[in-house]
């Protein structure tokens, strides 16, 4: 007898199949949308790149980072660009756990796509070790080091770019203290030798090896680098070149420290002079030497303070200065105010123009 198939089992099995066609249908239509909600906001982190936008740059970075992660998946190499930008924004907002736990997850991405000594390495190990905290100082510079070794692989394809590594490892390794921050005068002196004065890659090597001789104290070569730039700012028209405030800032630190009070006090004036960073801005000061224990109190162990008045020119130098209230002896009062005669400031500006500005500040001195 022929078995006859029953009714309900039929509708059952029509039903299913149904119910997978809207599935399917349904899943496609979440992963399109998906898409063009990723692509929005990729397209609006580009546009607040090209305008400068800071804050919406770090928004659209993280919208387009989740939005991509969900669309590619974790493992994909464009999940590992996109947390890498989101990262670089991280870094740019103090947020260095955050990019940390991004660029390890990118790391593993990147070995993977790219190979272990892949120039795209290179970056990526400079970003991790600005990722970590002060006291990570060995796993940092392992990091800066990491990234100079990768590059010099690639040195003989890629020289440019392998100095630009050194330069930035350089950079990352020196405020570490470390004695491999030499790799900015190797960096140095192949962009010297390789491009103009005014290129942006000497101008910068320039000034982090003034950095890097200054903290050696080899203050005549610390000057000499810097010096070398100032042609290129003089040249400018218009606004002021981005490393000029700095440069000449510790131009004055580095003059001073060496006897030349009168060239320091040139580039108090030229910073005066310069178009200022902000319309209305606050002095800011540049640099400040410490007053000297008088040995007599020293000897007794004597504490004290001294409260001070003062008024800053319009080219950054101190002048009035009056003792407000001090305690412990006419000898603090003495060298608080010798110490604020060679101290220098960026102007206070209003409007645009710098302007004189009154201020006041308190020096303690304790036996230590």
């Amino acid at each position: 007898m022929k078995k006859i198939k029953s009714p309900l089992r039929q509708y059952s099995i029509a039903f299913i199949l149904l119910g997978l066609s809207v599935s399917f249908v349904s899943n496609a239509d979440t992963k399109q949308a998906l898409h063009a909600q990723f692509n929005k906001a990729y397209y609006a982190y580009q546009a607040s790149v090209k305008s400068n936008n800071s804050e919406a740059q770090f928004e659209h970075a993280k919208e387009a980072y989740l939005l991509g992660k969900q669309f590619y998946g974790d493992n994909d190499i464009n999940t590992a660009n996109l947390g890498l930008i989101l990262a670089k924004q991280h870094l740019d907002h103090r947020g260095k756990s955050q990019a940390n736990s991004l660029l390890v997850a990118t790391l593993a991405t990147f070995e993977r796509e790219y190979g272990k000594d892949s120039a795209e390495l290179a970056e990526l190990f400079i970003l991790l070790g600005q990722s970590l905290p002060s006291k990570s100082r060995k796993k940092a510079t392992k990091y800066y080091l990491k990234a100079i070794a990768v590059a010099k692989k690639h040195q003989e394809e890629q020289p440019f770019f392998t100095a630009q590594i050194q330069l930035e490892a350089g950079i990352g390794l020196l405020k570490l203290r470390s004695e491999k921050s030499r790799v900015i005068i190797k960096a140095q002196e192949y962009f010297s030798k390789h491009l103009a004065k005014d290129d942006k890659r000497v101008v910068n090597a320039n000034f982090h090896a003034g950095k890097y001789y200054l903290a050696r104290n080899k203050y005549n070569k610390a000057i000499s680098n810097w010096q070398d730039n100032l042609p290129v700012f003089e040249a400018l028209s218009g606004a002021t070149h981005p490393l000029e405030l700095s440069t000449r800032a510790f131009l004055i630190n580095a003059l001073e420290s060496t006897g030349q009070s009168e060239e320091a006090t040139k580039h108090c004036i030229a910073i005066g002079s310069m178009t200022p960073w902000d319309d209305s801005q606050e002095q800011q000061p540049i640099f400040r030497s410490n007053p000297r224990y008088p040995k007599d109190y020293a000897r007794r162990g004597k504490s004290g303070w001294v409260r001070i008045g003062f008024t800053i020119s319009d080219f950054g130098t101190v002048k009035n200065a009056k003792v407000l209230k001090s305690k412990g002896g006419k000898l603090f009062e003495q060298s608080a105010l010798a110490a604020l005669d060679k101290w220098r400031y960026a102007p206070k500006f209003e409007n645009g123009k710098p302007i004189q500005a009154n201020a006041t500040v308190q020096l303690d001195f304790k036996m230590r």
